[in-house]
């Protein structure tokens, strides 16, 4: 169960520093993640986001601050570290299929796994996945003969397949070809409609402001603004967002 107002995941004072505290690529990062929000981190390089976004399932231990996941600290070494990423599905920029299982065989592995699934429901559940995503017929190919959006969908349902509460992207298309982007980001915003709860870092700024709740932009390790798309990307005040959009736009 979610907390009364619905936040899932609480971000208070979240720090993280490298190389004795030289590299601040957190520094003092408060968010609340709530049921069904759609929140998209953007900004330049380096500024922070991908280390926000793995904070929060814990492959970036922090420095410092806290996260609050359903009110319990998740940063506390009493957590089973395990069980929290089962709740939690991470999509990364590449796609870290087994490359000699077949698709099948991938969506499959962990559930039967961890979470002791039997075979034919996983079997089925992955089929309906695929089916979804428009590659039922390619639950027996390998990674290889996949182009890299279709790759990239079946590392989504992938992690579908353990039933996450929380989805979180680390910039999902950057590796893929513009015209192979559109396929993933459909994807990803039929979840949206569901109100799959998601975090997702992303340089597609038309994207971010057709789906997202909340977009976060961030620089130096901090959140320099935070609103809905509206006011972030039409109506800002901050000089500092207005700079980065418009560097952003002036792109061939």
């Amino acid at each position: 169960m979610a907390t009364a107002d619905n936040v899932i995941i609480s971000v208070q004072n979240l720090c993280k520093y490298f190389k004795k505290d030289a590299i601040r690529a957190l520094d003092g990062i408060s968010v609340d993640i709530r049921q069904g929000d759609v929140i998209a981190a953007i900004g330049p390089s380096g500024s922070g986001k991908s280390t926000f976004l793995r904070s929060l399932n814990l492959l970036e231990m922090p420095t410092s601050g806290s996260i609050l996941f359903h009110g319990v600290d998740i940063t506390q070494k009493k957590v089973n570290i395990d069980q929290l990423r089962q709740k939690m599905g991470m999509v990364f920029q590449h796609f870290n299929l087994f490359p000699h299982r077949t698709i099948l065989q991938n969506m499959t592995l962990a559930p039967e796994k961890v979470l002791r699934m039997p075979r034919e429901m996983a079997t089925e559940k992955a089929l309906q996945l695929l089916r979804r995503v428009g590659l039922e017929d390619r639950a027996d190919a390998y990674p290889i003969q996949l182009s890299g959006g279709q790759n990239q969908r079946v590392a989504i349902v992938r992690a579908l397949m353990m039933e996450p509460e929380v989805m979180l992207f680390d910039e999902p298309t950057s590796a893929l070809d513009p015209e192979l982007t559109g396929e993933v980001l459909k994807v990803i915003r039929a979840l949206a409609e569901e109100h799959m709860t998601m975090v997702i870092v992303t340089h597609e700024m038309a994207f971010a402001r057709a789906v997202a709740d909340k977009v976060i932009f961030m620089d130096g390790g901090v959140i320099v603004e935070q609103g809905a798309p509206e006011a972030v990307f039409g109506d800002t005040q901050q000089e500092r967002t207005k700079q980065f959009l418009a560097r952003y736009n002036e792109r061939p």
